[in-house]
């Protein structure tokens, strides 16, 4: 109940649309259902006998009621005038029980369904059946009219609400994806991902909109011919009201397996996604180990393991209809046994009435059955929507103070001090990390691969928070910074470049704001892409397709060169940017990178040794400690770790 009314409270800023919603849901049930009432006066003004003109008996006197059998009595004219209309007035031994007994019928349920339904005969029928035939089919056809308007415009303000409700709850799980940290998205699979943002947000939006149709519009209609029934006969209301509970009873226990079914056919179906996401982004290494078919089977595997799930779920949900639609057949059978052996004995109902009442009674069946659907598609709506509030409620594992100053006037002084670092308690990543940058020097990350050179430089732009230690850009402490001016303030240059589907243009200027066409172009020049840009059919305005593939490696590296030099960050980090390069397009790139970091502090990891004698330092690095430091020659000299990785590359 609490994950439903949290979804809810989705809905507050459209209380004026969902009010209109349901006012127009309102007049559209009481509409319908008086639709049904008019089935009455109907019938009266096609099989009713003609009305008979009955001259008084004595034209100076008032008309009398004469009970059958007895002879015209002598009346009081006081009592005459303090009785009742329409109550019978009779002087004799028997007259006090007949005035009782008429009182009492006019307090009745009989009595007042005898009134009303007189006067909506006197308003809809008129001395001619054939006019008031015309009447009843002119006043039907402008209520139709108005009910089938109601229900338009109700249908209206719910799509606008509920997409409304679609698109918030999507744009709040994608900021949400944005500000979780790196951490969350290596413990997540993009596909799972994808599922809770568009098919989670599919389901629960059906729930939310069975709320706003089913759920409100279906107990109106049940209470309105529940009543008109309980007029109609509260006799024969009551044998029908004997299946309600054991439906209730049956429609809440099959929602509460339809949702256990429904988290299980979430999980498959984000599995489902991952599997699609994972093949195609990794078409290329498909094709080239040809594993055609064992993705295949993969694929299909996981899809017969959706399809069961599905399958489950579908023979539940559809279960509780038939289930309650033969409950209220055998009941609404055996109403029409019942009442139709009292009508055929003369009972207290007419024909017309008596078929009014069974249109009723049925009419009742369908906003039951569609109730028992509600039930089934709230609960699955209520499965997804905890796996959304899951991401929502997630904690920030890099959090920020609302008042956090900005990194303003950054000269590029980096210093890590004692930095201990795991993912995962118990497996220490980086051990008692010191070392230091000043603003402008280059420094050199070297080491095996698995001795924490990413993780440390992960820790820089705050990507991660060390358990224990500091990190400080110009002696200041990166946690008590805001994140946006400390990653302004950076500039990454990675191994596997990211580029989005957009323009080589827009690509470069990723991040920029509006940029002048000019400075994207100098950037492009100083990283040596301007050449390869201009034969593209289309310059700087060619898109490149989903990560670039449209281009070489050469090209996507020098593209994110750019990028980095029109950025112009005080500082920057290159986690090898050169290793899976060709020997020409490393030469191109690499002098792009000598022009990137001039006058600017720079972070290398580097594998290939031959590109960092130059550095100002070199710390070497083994299973999360640093082992050596200094600069190319003096390792060389000193011997040990440094020496012996560059022996290797240099024998290799």
């Amino acid at each position: 109940m609490k994950t439903y009314l949290r979804v809810l409270r989705y809905l507050k800023p459209y209380l004026p649309q969902v009010g209109l919603s349901m006012l127009f849901m309102v007049v559209f049930s009481l509409l319908n259902s008086f639709g049904i009432v008019m089935i009455g006066p109907f019938l009266d003004a096609l099989f009713a006998p003609e009305p008979v003109a009955v001259e008084a008996a004595a034209p100076d006197r008032d008309s009398r009621l004469v009970l059958p059998g007895a002879s015209a009595p002598a009346v009081d004219d006081a009592a005459a005038r303090s009785a009742p209309a329409g109550e019978a007035v009779v002087e004799g031994p028997g007259g006090a029980r007949e005035r009782v007994l008429g009182l009492r019928e006019s307090f009745s349920l009989d009595g007042l369904r005898d009134r009303l339904y007189a006067k909506l005969k006197g308003f809809l029928m008129s001395d001619s059946k054939r006019d008031s035939l015309w009447r009843i089919v002119v006043i039907s056809f402008f209520l139709f009219m108005i009910k089938n308007l109601s229900g338009y415009l109700q249908t209206i303000f719910t799509d606008y609400v509920q997409h409304s409700f679609i698109r918030d709850l999507r744009n709040q799980l994608f900021d949400r994806y944005m500000a979780l940290p790196l951490s969350f998205h290596t413990r997540q699979r993009a596909g799972e991902l994808i599922s809770r943002a568009t098919n989670d947000v599919l389901v629960v939006n059906r729930s939310v909109n069975m709320s706003f149709t089913n759920l409100a519009r279906d107990p109106i209609t049940i209470v309105a011919f529940l009543g008109l029934a309980l007029l109609l006969s509260w006799r024969l209301t009551l044998i029908g009201l004997v299946v309600l509970p054991l439906s209730m009873a049956i429609i809440v226990q099959i929602g509460r397996k339809l949702r256990k079914y429904s988290h299980r056919q979430q999980e498959k179906m984000a599995n489902l996604t991952s599997i699609l996401q994972e093949t195609i982004s990794g078409v290329r290494v498909v094709k080239a180990f040809a594993m055609e078919r064992y993705e295949t089977a993969r694929f299909r595997e996981e899809s017969q393991r959706l399809f069961r799930a599905v399958f489950k779920m579908a023979w539940m949900e559809r279960l509780s209809s038939p289930l309650t639609e033969q409950l209220s057949i055998l009941v609404g059978l055996f109403i029409l046994w019942y009442g139709g052996n009292q009508v055929l004995a003369g009972g207290q109902l007419p024909p017309s009435l008596f078929i009014l009442f069974l249109f009723c009674i049925f009419s009742l069946g369908r906003p039951i059955k569609a109730l028992s659907q509600v039930n089934n598609g709230i609960q699955e709506g209520m499965a997804a929507a905890e796996r959304i509030f899951a991401v929502l409620d997630h904690p920030e594992e890099v959090p920020e103070a609302p008042d956090a100053p900005d990194l303003e006037d950054v000269r590029g002084a980096i210093e890590l001090q004692d930095v201990h670092f795991a993912y995962l308690d118990g497996e220490p990543v980086l051990q008692g990390v010191s070392l230091k940058a000043a603003p402008g020097e280059m420094v050199a990350l070297v080491g095996s691969s698995g001795a924490g050179k990413s993780t440390l430089v992960d820790l820089i732009p705050r990507f991660y928070d060390p358990q224990r230690g500091r990190v400080l850009v110009d002696g200041r402490d990166v946690r008590e910074v805001s994140l946006q001016s400390l990653r302004r303030s950076m500039g990454v240059v990675t191994q596997e470049v990211i580029l989005f589907n957009d323009t080589v243009g827009r690509n470069i200027a990723y991040g920029m704001g509006e940029v002048p066409a000019e400075s994207v172009e100098a950037a492009a020049r100083a990283a040596n892409a301007h050449d390869f840009i201009m034969r593209l059919p289309r310059g700087y305005d060619t898109m490149i397709g989903d990560r670039g593939v449209r281009l070489s490696g050469g090209e996507r590296q020098r593209l994110s060169i750019a990028r980095a030099i029109l950025k112009n960050p005080p500082i920057l980090i290159l986690d090898e940017a050169t290793s899976a390069l060709d020997t020409e397009s490393e030469l191109l790139v690499q002098e792009a990178i000598d022009r990137l970091v001039r006058d600017r502090t720079t972070i290398v990891i580097a594998h290939r040794l031959s590109t960092i004698q130059n550095v100002d330092r070199i710390h070497v690095m083994q299973r999360g400690r640093v082992v050596q430091t200094g600069t190319h020659a003096e390792l060389l000299a000193a011997g040990g770790p440094y020496k012996i990785l560059y022996d290797l590359q240099f024998r290799a």
